[in-house]
């Protein structure tokens, strides 16, 4: 008991920062980071509004991801439109199914608690710094993110609290046993393998490329060889955190004196207990309480809290504000007070208040540096929003007018260097500030540069005045830079097609039983090498997609790996491995675990099936 008690009070932030996070997570709800504007919307879910500037951000990092996976092949889909309508709608599922689970999370209290999140971003390592949680990176990433530090921990309430519903979904999933035996079956397969590889290094080094094959190869791809669209902008930036302020001791001793009733130090009592087993245990006690037996004898006697028990049941000065709930429930207030029975997982406590230590005023001297620093922070918050304030009153008497603004405004702006999208200096490399950068709003129809200056006030006290200084359109290259780029291509292209044709005529005789065309590309099979399902083999895959040979005929099968080299793979042999029971559970936990799809599925129908969704037509151009 007393271990559980002493749990609940050390409450000792590492760091500031911690402090910060623990009450975010007291205080802040997930509608702290919910944009109020009047908007447009797409769908409402039990009352709940999915905006459209939501589901166009989703759509827009969907679509960044496809690119990525799909690469030049991305834009040669045959159907945008249907694509697009086809990721709108998936998009527009996920997120309706997201708030149907979090509105039934809400429902049924699903809570996650503060310490696990306090664990979460303390062992982040993108918050590490030599392996300790560093303040700075914390607070940047918000800042790159544009969000306080609110937002971010009630962000990841919402996930924890969705992961650890799913997890508990997971865990009343079952797998029938002859689907067990069946996948335990496939996995103890082995393959016993032979390869052989043909280099292409080799034969790249061998081919020859003509002057009118690379300008061929230059007119057929020039959107290879654009370069990008490049910026030169000047920006103002005001951060909180760069306004530094002072103050006399005549402000601190003022400050003390005005509010001197937040200076006091808490009160604190100080308990003693004993914890029984029964409650029939526990009323003999206050039986002999009542004939003022003494309580601390008796908790070293019957106590069955091993700690506290040593100490004849005391476990120490409390703070007011971090009483257990089961000390506040006793209803105790005078000194050598004992409460009545009070249940406590299963056992049962008497407590004790043996002690009250009232709260006193600290002295200007313990609280010096507190007060110190609140003059400072409220002192540069009033001259940031002042400076905010003045360069909003003058961006809208001299619109797109820069110089004019700073010049009023006593202050003077850094320019940057060129930059194009994949090189945005660090300063400007947040959402907002990209999106009004490469929107080119400040561009006209020439793409020529028209005046324009814009002031963006972010979240977390930041603010930057924006202008467009210098542009440059995205342009080809000449063919003499991109000249030995595209040897390389063509070289290699000319390799991979004499490669193939090679190979083409190798296999189709080795198939036949005739080794002649492997032995003219001189290769030979090397020794035997064994792959399993479960292996992080590159050519796992491919070799377990080959089909047993009933007719004892030798089966091969042809893989190129990453650097293009070509394997020409014969199957040798198939058997079996036995697992151990061991293996064999950690198998069918795992294949439980990951037949929860049908589950999941049921659960969301059911919830969609049950709930008011209303859909809205936005028109787009």
């Amino acid at each position: 008991m007393k271990k559980y008690l002493k749990s609940k009070l050390n409450n000792i932030a590492i760091k500031l920062i911690l402090l910060i996070i623990i009450l975010s997570l007291i205080f802040s709800t997930m509608n702290a980071y919910i944009d109020h504007d009047p908007e447009q919307y797409i769908a409402i879910v039990n009352g709940e509004k999915i905006k459209l500037t939501t589901l166009q951000k989703m759509y827009f990092l969907e679509q960044e991801k496809q690119k990525k996976i799909l690469g030049q092949q991305f834009f040669k889909i045959h159907d945008p439109k249907q694509f697009s309508e086809a990721t709108y709608n998936y998009i527009l599922r996920q997120l309706i199914n997201n708030i149907l689970v979090e509105q039934y999370i809400k429902k049924i209290h699903f809570n996650v608690s503060n310490n696990q999140i306090k664990n979460i971003l303390l062992n982040n390592t993108m918050f590490k710094h030599k392996n300790i949680f560093d303040q700075k990176k914390y607070f940047h990433y918000l800042q790159s993110k544009n969000l306080t530090n609110h937002q971010y921990i009630n962000i990841i309430k919402k996930k924890i609290r969705m992961k650890n519903f799913i997890r508990a979904i997971i865990d009343t999933d079952f797998v029938l046993e002859t689907e067990k035996n069946n996948i335990i079956k496939l996995l103890s397969q082995k393959r016993q393998i032979k390869q052989a590889t043909l280099k292409i290094q080799p034969i790249i080094a061998q081919q020859k490329v003509h002057n009118l094959e690379i300008i061929n190869y230059f007119n057929q791809h020039k959107h290879q060889f654009y370069i990008p669209e490049k910026f030169k902008v000047q920006f103002l930036q005001l951060n909180l955190k760069n306004i530094k302020s002072k103050c006399t001791k005549k402000e601190i001793k003022e400050w003390y004196e005005k509010h001197v009733i937040k200076y006091f130090t808490q009160e604190e009592r100080k308990y003693s207990f004993i914890q029984t087993k029964t409650k029939k245990e526990a009323l003999l006690i206050i039986s002999q309480l009542s004939k003022h037996k003494n309580f601390s004898k008796i908790a070293k006697e019957q106590s069955i809290d091993p700690i506290s028990s040593k100490n004849g049941g005391n476990i120490g000065w409390i703070k007011i504000n971090e009483m257990p709930s089961e000390i506040k429930r006793a209803h105790l207030n005078k000194k050598g007070q004992i409460s009545q029975i009070i249940p406590f997982h299963n056992n049962f406590l008497i407590i004790k208040l043996n002690d009250i230590k009232p709260k006193t005023q600290k002295k200007i001297s313990q609280v010096f540096n507190v007060i110190k620093k609140e003059i400072q922070i409220k002192k540069s918050l009033f001259l940031y929003h002042k400076l905010q304030k003045k360069i909003s009153y003058y961006i809208k008497k001299y619109p797109n007018q820069f110089d004019k603004i700073l010049k009023n405004i006593h202050m003077s702006a850094k320019e940057t260097d060129w930059f194009d999208k994949y090189s945005i200096p660090q300063e400007l490399n947040i959402f907002i500030l990209k999106k009004i950068i490469f929107n080119k709003a400040w561009l006209n129809k020439q793409k020529k540069i028209k005046p324009y200056s814009e002031f963006v006030i972010l979240n977390s006290h930041q603010s930057f005045l924006l202008n467009l200084k210098d542009f440059q359109r995205k342009k080809i290259q000449k063919i003499k830079n991109v000249k030995n780029n595209i040897i390389k291509i063509l070289k290699h292209l000319k390799a991979i097609k004499i490669a193939k044709q090679k190979l083409k005529n190798a296999f189709y005789q080795l198939k036949k039983g005739n080794i002649n065309g492997f032995k003219k590309l001189h290769l030979k099979f090397r020794n035997s090498e064994v792959i399993s399902r479960y292996d992080n083999h590159p050519m796992k895959y491919i070799v377990f997609s080959l089909p047993r040979t009933k007719d004892h005929k030798k089966r091969y099968t042809v893989y190129q790996d990453k650097n293009k080299n070509f394997h020409i793979i014969y199957l040798k042999k198939i058997y079996h491995d036995q697992f151990s029971l061991q293996e064999k559970h950690i198998i069918s936990k795992y294949l439980e675990r990951n037949n929860t799809e049908i589950i999941l599925h049921a659960f969301l129908t059911n919830l969609q099936n049950t709930a008011n969704i209303i859909y809205k037509t936005i028109k787009t151009e």
